[in-house]
This record gives structure tokens, sequence and C-alpha cells, in this order.
């Protein structure tokens, strides 16, 4: 009967007379002779045929094979078919076949007997990259939230101990739709399953290193337009995985990295219009000074709070550096202190203002300690600025930067 009812699909959705296919259809679907490949090939075309209704009959004809139990490499082979099927999806623009699809495969992963090869790891991040950029592009973040956390979750788990390197580039497909379709709050999504992929991986420094090449050229990207709050935001949930990953050794590369991307937004919009896009990492900055001149007690190599504070100072005058090269009337003093006013302009900040004073000052300070000559032919001509914020027992504590 199933042979018969196959080639009558074929015939009725070549006719187009739908009506009758889904008719065919649900007796297709009734037929317990009918193989899982049977169903998934007869859904491709009624998918290529744009046949939502039909699809999604057909595949609640093939979700009973995921109730039925079959050995681990057959578990395995149902990803690939799946994968190509929501491709197709995408391609025809079938959103509620491609969300059915998602759940089947999602649903094969929390099977004990699912294999956690290699080869299955690589397979589910290839579903993975392309059902979550479906979902990305069609702006359902709780499609893509389902998909990014249900398949990392997973892949941390494999025996194979390779789950950051195999998903890095589907974070890059993931990061690039994200700055695409200037998706918000998809980039905290995005940094849970870079958070679980770090905590597992064996060298962590690496994958690291590795994630940050792919999100300079994101942020770089998203900073083209620095009053997009996107651009921002791909700075601020770098840093909030640094300071969860506590790993010391991970500040270096990030802030360096930061730098860079705000190097170039300033470069092509200044330091008042790119402001938005590195104020997170100098927030680090003076928030750190602000519990140093609390609490610390002197010079520590071993501090971690001396460390963030040494690492943003120097990335701040470097991008204050580059920022004055472009404007041949200006020092670097004078971009600190446009770094300042555009810090004031912020009302989130208003009640503030004492800190980021005292931290603004600290770089010009840090700066007229580095850059000798240059700051002696500078005169500050912000007041604040100017008069003494930091009193010497302060100084004492910071004698491990001044």
């Amino acid at each position: 009967m199933s042979v018969k009812d196959m080639t009558l699909l074929h015939q009725q959705i070549a006719a187009s007379d739908f009506e009758q296919a889904e008719t065919t259809a649900k007796r297709l679907a009734a037929d317990t002779s009918f193989s899982f490949d049977g169903f998934i090939c007869e859904t491709h075309h009624a998918v290529n045929a744009r046949q939502s209704n039909l699809a999604l009959i057909l595949l609640e004809g093939a979700e009973r094979y995921f109730t039925t139990a079959v050995d681990a490499k057959q578990l395995e082979s149902r990803v690939e078919p799946l994968t190509l099927l929501i491709a197709s999806c995408r391609r025809e623009k079938m959103d509620e076949p491609a969300r059915r699809l998602s759940g089947l495969v999602l649903e094969l992963l929390d099977k004990p007997d699912f294999s956690s090869s290699r080869e299955a790891l690589a397979g589910i991040a290839k579903f993975a990259g392309i059902a979550g950029r479906y979902a990305l592009r069609r702006k359902d973040l709780d499609w893509f939230s389902a998909i990014s956390r249900q398949t990392v979750a997973w892949a941390v788990r494999c025996e194979s101990g390779a789950a950051g390197q195999v998903f890095l580039p589907v974070l890059d497909s993931w990061m690039h739709r994200i700055t695409r379709q200037e998706l918000f709050d998809g980039v905290p999504v995005l940094f849970e399953s870079v958070f679980l992929l770090l905590a597992a991986e064996p060298n962590r420094g690496e994958f690291l290193n590795s994630f940050l090449q792919e999100w300079r050229t994101v942020a770089a990207t998203a900073c083209l337009n620095p009053e997009n709050p996107l651009a921002s935001e791909w700075v601020e949930q770098l840093l909030l995985l640094t300071i969860r990953a506590e790993e010391t050794a991970f500040w270096r590369p990030v802030t360096q990295k930061i730098a860079e991307v705000a190097s170039l937004a300033v470069a092509k919009h200044g330091v008042s219009a790119s402001f938005a896009v590195f104020r997170p990492l100098l927030d680090v900055g003076r928030v750190n000074l602000g519990d140093e001149l609390k609490f610390g007690t002197g010079p520590d190599e071993t501090s971690l709070r001396q460390l963030i504070i040494r690492l943003v100072c120097t990335e701040a005058i470097r991008v204050a550096d580059m920022a004055a090269h472009k404007d041949f009337s200006a020092i670097t003093g004078d971009k600190i202190e446009e770094m300042y006013h555009s810090w004031l302009r912020d009302p989130s900040y208003e009640s503030q203002t004492k800190s980021i004073e005292r931290f603004c000052q600290l770089l010009l300070i840090f700066w007229s300690l580095n850059r000798k000559r240059a700051a002696r032919r500078w005169t500050p001509r912000e007041e604040k600025l100017a008069a003494p914020l930091l009193s010497e027992e302060e100084r004492s504590k910071l004698s491990f930067l001044l």
C-alpha cells in the first residue's frame, strides 16, 4: 500500500492537486510499514512544492520513528537528512516545517543512545549552523535560543572533547547573522553558548584566541554604525564573558581586541561619535579603580584588579593616540578630555561623575608619565581634570601604575 500511495503522492504533487495529496499523506502517515527515509523523501517534495501543511502531515508520520528504539548509528544517520531538509525549508521560506524539523533533531540529542562520536558532533554542528541562521533570519530568538542552548549543551558533553573547535565556524555564522539582522537580544544568547564551550574546552586560551579573531571581524562590522546599540553590545558581552571565565590570562588579548575595534571606529567616526563602542572597556577600568582605591594596599603582582587597570589604561591611551594622529590639530591629552566629556553626556552615568573624573585624570597622568615629551607641550582645558583628584595616599596605592 505504501509504495502505491507514494507513487500517487508524487503524481498529485506534480499535478498541484494538493488537497488530494494531503489525504494521501495522511494515509502514509498512518502506514506503519512506511520508512523514515520514505517520509523524509516525500517531505522534500512537499517543501519544494512550497506546501507547508503537506510537509507537516508527513513530518507527523516521521515523528513516530523517534520513539522507536534503534541503535546509536541509526540515530546518528538521521541528522544529515533532517539537516538537508531544513536547508530546503530555508531556501523555500517554510518556517513551520523547519521548526518541526528542529524539534526532531533536538529530540534526538536527548536520547541516551545517541552517538557522541566526532562524526556525530560534526553533524550536529552543521545542523546548528543552518537552523540557527534560519531562526535568526526570521528574527525568532526563542527558536534560536533553543537551537543554540541545546546543541551546545549536548556538544560539551561529547566524549570527543573537540566541541569548541568544531563549533567555531557555527559561532562565526551566528555572529554575522545577528549583526546583519541587528538583533540586539541575540548577542547575550550567543555568548551563553560561547561560555559553555569555553568552560568545557581543554585548551581554553587557544579557543578564546580563535573566537576573538571572528569576534573582531563582526564587532568591526557593527561599528561601521557606532550609533547602533549592537556595536557596544558586542564589547559589553565579551567583557562579561571574560569576567565570568575567571582567567587572568584572558584579559590581555580581550582588551587588545576591543582596542583594535575601538580604533577602527574612532578612525572613521571620531571619539565622540564612537565613544559608546569602547565605553564598556573604560567602565571596567573605572570600577576597578574605585575598588583598588578602596581596598588596595599597594603593588601586588598577583592582583587581577591591578592588571585590569593597567591594561585598560594602556589600551585607552592607544585609542586616544590613534585619534590624535587622525586629528592634526590635537594631541592625546585632548582626546582623553573628549572621552571625558562624551562619558558625562551619557545620562545613565549622572551619578558617577566623580569616579569618571578620577579615572580620566588617571589616564592623563598615565599618559604624561609615558609620553613625557608630548605631555610637556599640552595644557589641559578641563579645569576639573586639571585639579588634583587623587590624594597622595591614593597615588601611593597606584604606584604599580604611576
